[in-house]
């Protein structure tokens, strides 16, 4: 993707936010964000090829950087000991999940489109990308702690893949149903309890 231009992409971005959000990625019009934008419908096509080049442009900063949270943390996580892992686990998940409310929250336009309104496979392929780097990390988690589930084969990475889509699913929940940042804490406290004693069952070892 290419860079911001600061002056040139802010104005046409903002107004194919409004568009997007009022109309819908199918239904919205390069024509009119031209116009709102006070610039050709050619000048749109030269920069961003097309309506979904456009829309990649404006959700997907959003996505990286979200990524990246998560990302930093798992790998954070990750580098601690077995012993530092299993006694840290609750931890962790305390002090880093905040930062991830707060940060869909002040990006909170551009997650609803990603979310609710994606052209093609950009909802699921960003979903997929999360789904994978958290699969990861619980795969390398409960082999380093010697979890007994997993050496028995009862948790498998096809189930750490469902249970992981699940709760990212159900995190962006909040975001579907446009929950205040308030309801969306408490929510997604609940869900992280529920997920976290569902899963300290297959830490033992």
């Amino acid at each position: 993707m290419a860079s911001r231009v600061e002056g040139f992409d802010e104005k046409i971005l903002l107004c194919a936010k409004e568009e997007f959000l009022e109309k819908g990625y199918a239904d919205a019009s390069l024509r009119t964000i031209a116009q709102n934008a006070g610039v050709s419908t050619s000048t749109i096509y030269t920069r961003y090829s097309d309506k979904e080049g456009l829309f990649r442009f404006l959700v997907e900063p959003a996505a990286e950087g979200l990524k990246e949270l998560i990302r930093s943390s798992l790998t954070e996580f990750s580098s601690l000991t077995a012993q530092e892992q299993k006694e840290a686990y609750g931890e962790y998940s305390d002090q880093g999940f905040p930062g991830v409310i707060d940060y869909i929250y002040e990006y909170f336009a551009e997650f609803k489109l990603l979310i609710t309104g994606s052209p093609g496979t950009v909802c699921q392929d960003f979903l997929e990308s999360l789904v994978k780097l958290d699969t990861e990390c619980m795969k390398a988690f409960l082999k380093s702690v010697g979890s007994r589930a997993w050496a028995e084969g009862r948790i498998t990475e096809g189930f750490l893949h469902v249970v992981s889509s699940a709760f990212y699913s159900g995190i962006f929940e909040v975001v579907i149903h446009d929950m205040t940042i308030e309801d969306a804490g408490k929510y997604l406290n609940e869900l992280r309890t529920f997920y976290g004693n569902g899963w300290k069952e297959y830490f033992k070892n």
